[in-house]
């Protein structure tokens, strides 16, 4: 049976490290776990993956220089100053949810499909998207897709990294219209959720995800980082949430591999910010829970199969 919530699934950035399979190897020494293929994409790409449980992020980096030129300008100012800019969002079926915005009155591009860029000719798609104009969803490049390779009904194993994060829980975006963003996301996609304010901005749950936008001066305060406005409209992206079991086990293996931490106190409770790498952008903040609790809170929210699996 088609489950058709749809949730966040991956965050892109650009990456303008040297070698791509040499960054990944940075990630896997400060405890996070690569996916083991990478993958060709246009113009000219071979992209990485760090996962998070049922979330990966996503580093677009540019093998064939050739191809990458015909990029736009706001593809290449994205690999020179790195920064997540793009927003994936899964639904087992994204023609349903494509008829389903049409028929509330959304303006939305036809589904489309692909395979890898080197995939042979005969090779069937192995994506189906649908792409969101930004005056829906602005701050970000969004899309919906279906995995066309996944089977409804698979079980996903979820393993503890060797740092212990094992999700994303949620993402926090930085804009002048906290509210009015807010608004918008929720509009589109989770009519049924409320809007919540907080002293600090706005948020919603849409999926299992918590997504909050606030302003760039609650970002410095709140976070001690400063925003750097970016000069196209996809740049608000300023902060991924992590779930870990254990934070001081997070903490050292991220010390030792030379990433900057910071203790921050969030409602309270102490939680563990990653300062980005200039080489990607991605900032993160780590909040530890016990894996069985956000097991159970996620499958009843989403219906998903997952269950923990074992090293």
């Amino acid at each position: 049976m088609k489950n058709n919530v749809i949730r966040f699934d991956h965050f892109l950035t650009y990456t303008n490290a040297a070698n791509i399979d040499d960054y990944l190897e940075e990630y896997t020494r400060q405890g996070f776990i690569p996916h083991e293929e990478t993958v060709r994409h246009d113009p000219g790409l071979r992209n990485g993956f760090i996962g998070f449980g049922p979330e990966y992020i996503e580093f677009c980096w540019v093998e064939d220089e050739a191809l990458f030129a015909a990029a736009g300008a706001e593809e290449k100012l994205l690999r020179t100053t790195p920064r997540p800019f793009g927003l994936g969002m899964v639904a087992d079926d994204v023609q349903a949810v494509h008829d389903s915005w049409v028929a509330r009155g959304y303006s939305v591009p036809e589904v489309w499909s692909k395979a890898p860029r080197d995939a042979s000719f005969d090779s069937p798609p192995m994506w189906g998207f649908q792409d969101i104009p930004n005056e829906l969803l602005p701050g970000a490049a969004c899309f919906v897709l279906t995995y066309h390779t996944r089977r409804i009904d698979e079980v996903k194993q979820i393993k503890l990294s060797p740092n212990t994060s094992y999700a994303i829980s949620g993402v926090t975006f930085v804009t002048a219209e906290p509210e009015a963003r807010a608004t918008c996301w929720r509009n589109l996609l989770a009519p049924g959720e409320q809007v919540h304010h907080s002293g600090t901005g706005f948020h919603v749950w849409i999926g299992p995800h918590q997504a909050r936008w606030i302003t760039s001066e609650a970002y410095q305060i709140s976070y001690g980082l400063n925003w750097l406005p970016f000069a196209y409209p996809i740049g608000e992206l300023g902060l991924l949430h992590l779930l870990a079991s254990d934070l001081r086990v997070a903490k050292t293996m991220l010390e030792q591999a030379g990433r900057r931490t910071f203790p921050v106190s969030v409602k309270g409770e102490e939680e563990l910010l990653i300062a980005p790498d200039a080489r990607d952008g991605f900032s993160f903040i780590i909040r530890q829970q016990p894996i069985e609790v956000w097991l159970q809170e996620r499958m009843a929210r989403t219906g998903e199969k997952l269950k923990l699996g074992q090293d």
